[in-house]
């Protein structure tokens, strides 16, 4: 307020005395003091409610910072497959492997995989005996054996099935005979991008005897493939 606003006012509360000057320029001087001191006042609350925000808490003789941590956001569970009851499962589900492009995995003491590049083979070392593959050597491409690679098959041999087909979603197959059941072994082969190699060691099966199957599962729990068809599944929801 300047002094002729200050005049003016004293004026209209009904006072028509001539001014002192002393006391106008006093008077002035006291409310340009009260209007800084409400105006820093007002600038400190600011800064007050901003410091809130950040989460910076003032006390003592130093600053103490807080971060603010937002709650967890709860996700959905993924489905669980559980063993189905009509079942003996002879083993734990193993992690997934990889078989390199031009390399050797064992699948047995006796039983090893084998790639080359686009071809594989199962060989067998049985001591005091010679080498051999028992099917021969494979390629996935144009090998009329597996068909179009996107079906399952089953081979076995020495107690052993195995698997070799095309599928980037499969993470868990378990073989089944009668009652008994086999996690398999499943691993991505380097050399032939979306193709795996599966196993399973079914020498400690029960003598419940009947056909031997295979289920292949996608990580969602979904079914992507079965051979042959028939059997009750061995897993379930």
């Amino acid at each position: 307020m300047n002094d002729d606003e200050l005049i003016t006012l004293l004026r209209s509360e009904g006072s028509m005395d001539p001014l002192d000057p002393v006391k106008v320029i006093s008077g002035a001087r006291r409310r340009r003091r009260r209007a800084r001191a409400v105006g820093v006042g007002a600038v400190a609350s600011v800064a007050v409610v901003l410091a809130a925000g950040a989460g910076v808490v003032l006390g003592g003789n130093g600053t103490r910072e807080t971060q603010f941590v937002p709650p967890p956001v709860a996700s959905a569970p993924a489905p669980v497959l559980t063993p189905s009851a009509r079942y003996t499962f002879h083993n734990a589900e193993p992690s997934i492997g990889t078989v390199p492009a031009k390399g050797e995995v064992r699948m047995t003491d006796r039983l090893s995989f084998v790639t080359r590049g686009t071809q594989w083979a199962v060989i067998s070392r049985v001591p005091g005996e010679p080498v051999y593959e028992p099917f021969g050597w494979r390629k996935t491409v144009g090998n009329s054996n597996i068909g179009d690679g996107s079906s399952l098959g089953i081979q076995s041999a020495e107690g052993v099935s195995s698997s070799v087909f095309r599928s980037s979603r499969v993470s868990t197959v378990v073989y089944t005979q009668g009652r008994d059941a086999w996690y398999g072994t499943v691993n991505r082969l380097a050399g032939i991008p979306g193709w795996v190699a599966v196993w399973a060691d079914r020498s400690e099966a029960t003598g419940s005897g009947g056909q031997v199957s295979v289920f292949a599962y996608a990580a969602d729990g979904t079914l992507v493939g079965q051979f042959p068809g028939g059997a009750a599944q061995p897993l379930v929801r």
